[in-house]
């Protein structure tokens, strides 16, 4: 008996029959250029984008020297804006930038949310400023519209309507190295000075009888941590705030102006547009009023 022999045909990746490219090119060529894209597309790195309630800190919330960077936000609520309007008659705008907050805030990073308020008073001032305009653009979306704008340089009223990302925000490189700084005083010795978070900006228009000088006593007694003498004594601001009272007006401008300087955050008051009457560049400011249009209350 002859023996005989049975070739057995190989099978494509795709589960498809094996073509003989001899018999038919056309569908070898097909068969291969598929197993290559298979290939291309499993080895493609995956590239995630944040999704429109993920906030990334230009600053940073340190914790125990963890540095967390993302928060979420959520879209406002009927419910959020009944709570706000309580907010707003307190006749504060810091209070209310308060409670915006702890409605908008869903989770900052992998902390529990029963650590929530607690977390954003904690936090950075330009921190929480970032969230703002995070929530607003959970609420409302990307445009801004700001009314009946007058152009400070041929006074033209116009009806703007611009980008949350035309606001300018200002980023640290390095937080936790940058949230602590000292100031060098004028007379010799420094001030060892910490940036104001959320709890300082409340404490400093809580009380709104107090002048603009005494506000700025509360802030530096909030902010200045220590100060350290010619002879290289420290002393703490805690236990005598009167420290920062008895301090030279150019030393306590001087830790203001750094205070101010070094916040992270959006700007919104240095978004530059051109004029579409006059062409001059001019500086435009955004106010809470302009990201909240619904909110004819505030």
């Amino acid at each position: 008996m002859a023996n005989t022999r049975t070739t057995k045909r190989p099978t494509s990746t795709t589960g498809a029959a094996w073509v003989n490219p001899m018999d038919n090119p056309e569908q070898a060529n097909a068969e291969i250029a598929k197993v290559l894209s298979e290939v291309a597309q499993s080895d493609m790195p995956t590239i995630d984008f944040p999704p429109d309630d993920t906030v990334t800190l230009p600053g940073g919330l340190v914790i125990k020297d963890q540095l967390i960077k993302t928060v979420q936000v959520k879209e406002l609520t009927g419910a959020d804006e009944e709570s706000l309007a309580k907010a707003s008659q307190s006749m504060n705008p810091y209070i209310f930038l308060d409670r915006l907050l702890k409605c908008g805030v869903v989770k900052i990073g992998s902390e529990p949310s029963s650590n929530l308020e607690k977390l954003l008073s904690q936090m950075l001032v330009g921190d929480r400023e970032a969230l703002i305009l995070g929530i607003r653009r959970a609420t409302y979306g990307d445009q801004i519209e700001i009314n009946d704008w007058i152009c400070p340089s041929c006074g033209t009223k116009e009806e703007l309507t611009m980008e949350i990302d035309d606001i300018p925000v200002v980023k640290m490189s390095d937080p936790l190295n940058e949230i602590s700084f000292k100031v060098n005083l004028r007379k010799g010795g420094f001030a060892n000075v910490s940036l104001a978070t959320g709890s300082d900006q409340i404490a400093t228009f809580e009380k709104s009888e107090l002048t603009q000088a005494q506000r700025e006593t509360v802030l530096l007694s909030k902010c200045v941590t220590s100060i350290t003498d010619t002879a290289g004594r420290e002393h703490s601001v805690a236990g005598f705030p009167s420290l920062v009272r008895n301090m030279s007006v150019p030393d306590r401008h001087a830790i203001l102006k750094e205070l101010n300087d070094r916040q992270p955050g959006p700007k919104y008051n240095q978004i530059n547009y051109k004029c579409g009457s006059c062409d001059e560049d001019v500086m435009l400011t955004v106010t809470i009023g302009n990201l909240f249009l619904d909110f004819g209350w505030i």
